[in-house]
This record gives structure tokens, sequence and C-alpha cells, in this order.
């Protein structure tokens, strides 16, 4: 009798771990949903312009202007693969509030682009994604090393660059490299 209710008793919990697990789940999977929706097709692009100024940390992070049909077209068109949106999912879960700010920011920025703009956006990243694995490899790094490289800069030097066009930045960004490395 004493084994049959510690059985019973057993199964009773594992019954109830999976219901918080399933429940656990459900969760996750709408806040994926959310998530992917809001964040995921910038963070793969990352092309957009900084965001400005943070809210504060008292203001709630919302998911920006309300989601239209050309905002939930963007993700479509992006043509996600499930693990990159698993990987954003990570990535996003690891953020902290203020990164998830800046980056919602960047995303509206991005949602907010012109038609044209954002064709032209588009049609570079898929440019990209066609492109083989050591050579995007090769392009994020030395995305990651300009980037480095610019915000090393003085807040002078970089208020300068933002201010010029694509073709001036990236010649003036070439002369403060050569100067740096005495390259010439």
């Amino acid at each position: 009798m004493k084994a049959a209710r510690e059985q019973l008793v057993e199964r009773l919990l594992r019954r109830r771990r999976r219901m918080r697990l399933l429940g656990v789940c459900a969760a996750t999977a709408l806040a994926c949903g959310f998530v992917a929706v809001a964040a995921a097709p910038h963070m793969l692009v990352g092309a957009a312009p900084a965001a400005p100024a943070a809210p504060t940390a008292a203001e709630p992070v919302r998911a920006g202007p309300a989601a239209d049909a050309g905002t939930l077209a963007l993700s479509a068109r992006l043509r996600l693969d499930p693990r990159e949106t698993q990987a954003n999912l990570i990535r996003w879960s690891r953020m902290t509030e203020a990164e998830r700010r800046t980056l919602l920011g960047r995303y509206w920025q991005l949602a907010a682009l012109s038609p044209a703009d954002l064709d032209r956006l588009i049609e570079q990243y898929a440019a990209f994604r066609e492109l083989p694995e050591s050579r995007q490899l090769a392009l994020r790094t030395q995305a990651r090393k300009l980037r480095q490289f610019i915000q090393s800069l003085s807040p002078q030097d970089q208020a300068i660059l933002e201010s010029m066009n694509d073709r001036d930045r990236a010649e003036r960004l070439l002369d403060l490299w050569q100067a740096r490395q005495k390259t010439w």
C-alpha cells in the first residue's frame, strides 16, 4: 500500500512538472514571436544609423509605433531561417534593458526608411546572404573592426563623419586610418 502511494505521488509530481514546463514553453514561444517581429530583422541587418538618445530607465521598453503591415512585411521579406530567429532570441534574452531600448530604437528607424531605401537595403542583405560563409565572416570581421575604429575616434571626428555623405565618409575614414597606422 505504501509503495502504491509513493508511486501515485511520484506520478502526480511528474505531471505537475510537465504542466509547468508546458506553461513555460508556451510563454517562451509567445515571447519569441514578439521578439522576432520587433527585433530580429534589425539584429541581422545592423546597418541602420545609431538611435537618438535612449529613453530613461524609468520608462518601460515598448515595441515602438504600432506595428503596421509594412513593418510585418519587412520581417517576412528578410526570410529568416528558424535557427537565426532562435539565435536572435538568445541574444535578446541576454541583453540589458538599455541595450534592448537602443536596439528597438534602431529597428524602428529601419522600419521608417523610405520604401526605395528599404528595398535597396534588403537587396544588399540578400546579396550578402548569398556570399560564401567565409566571405561573410571576413566582412563581419571588417565591420566589427571598423566600428571599433570609429568608436576610438574623438567625438569631434565622429560628429564630422556623421555629417558626411557615404563617399566622403569613406574617404575620411581611410585618411584617419592611414594617419593612425602611419601608412600612406
